[in-house]
């Protein structure tokens, strides 16, 4: 159930973190915004010259921006995290330097999710409007949308943040896509009224060219750093608890030795993590570099304790 009481405290955390930052933020949109425009003009010429004029074409411009998205997400979490010292170009570009492989790697990964999904949903719907039956599949297109778009919120955080294997980041962001539904839901309403805002100033302009400028000077000087900031708000916090190095930090693991068949036994510390027994068993947390049930790692706890003390009475 949504505590309105810390909605509304988190309304006025965001606001006053958005509008005191606002002049960092804006800083961080031209940086993003020039090599942005760079990229989707030579995809938009290359679509002109080779006459084919595809979406496919004009959208690669997606896998050369996305590393520079990088920048864009470690400014964002910063602020969101209410860090007092954010240089903005050194992080900018530091972030776009220590996440490039990885992000061209993510790039490639939403071009095709997105494309997925489009010509799911698009082919779908259409078949339904001959078969109702195809509403079934165009239900279950629509609700894997809506988890490619919550997996996409974690994952740029999420790289930037924590040392993990590109398997971990997807597999945790997909675990936390639903297992952090609240926090995705506040980040789709932000992003969503933040769409209507623009399109509200976009479309009240009645001149086509005035608008159009309008529009341009608003996405590169406006729109990434604001949505990424909203994304951050509403999922790092969460996501700095459950992956973090002290709750993932064991105690120390027994090296195996190459001639002994028998696999020694992990030793893990379980101190650093919430293992209230009183709160929601089937959350998620994040141990070992996996995201494993509470109620799982009570288990794990209590069988460790019952191994020590044997091993405490054997050696009496």
């Amino acid at each position: 159930m949504i505590d309105l009481e810390k909605t509304k405290l988190g309304f006025i955390r965001f606001f006053t973190g958005y509008f005191k930052s606002f002049h960092k933020l804006l800083l961080t949109n031209i940086l993003f915004a020039v090599p942005a425009a760079f990229f989707i003009a030579l995809f938009r010429i290359i679509n002109e010259m080779t006459k084919l004029n595809l979406l496919a074409i004009d959208l690669l411009a997606i896998i050369f921006c996305f590393p520079f998205l990088a920048g864009v997400t470690v400014i964002t979490r910063n602020i969101a995290r209410e860090d007092k010292q954010v240089p903005v170009v050194k992080l900018f570009f530091k972030g776009f330097k220590e996440n490039l492989p990885r992000f061209i790697i993510h790039g490639i990964i939403y071009y095709i999710a997105f494309f997925l999904c489009y010509f799911s949903i698009t082919l779908y719907w259409r078949l339904a409007q001959a078969n109702t039956f195809f509403y079934l599949p165009f239900g279950v297109a629509i609700l894997i949308t809506v988890a490619v778009l919550f997996i996409a919120y974690n994952v740029p955080t999420m790289t930037v943040t924590f040392k993990l294997k590109m398997s971990t980041i997807y597999k945790n962001s997909g675990l936390m896509s639903f297992g952090e539904i609240k926090n995705n839901f506040f980040a789709t309403v932000g992003l969503f009224l933040l769409f209507l805002v623009i399109a509200s100033i976009y479309l009240v302009i009645p001149d086509f060219l005035i608008r159009n400028i309008v529009g341009i000077a608003l996405c590169a000087l406006i729109v990434p750093s604001t949505a990424s900031y909203i994304i951050n708000f509403y999922v790092f916090k969460d996501m700095a608890r459950m992956i973090s190095q002290d709750g993932a930090r064991s105690a120390g693991i027994k090296e195996k030795d190459e001639n002994e068949k028998e696999k020694e036994e992990e030793i893990f510390d379980f101190s650093q993590l919430d293992l209230d027994e009183n709160k929601d068993m089937e959350e998620y947390l994040f141990y070992g570099g996996k995201m494993i049930k509470r109620k799982t790692l009570i288990k794990m706890r209590d069988e460790q304790e019952a191994n020590n003390k044997n091993e405490q009475k054997e050696k009496a």
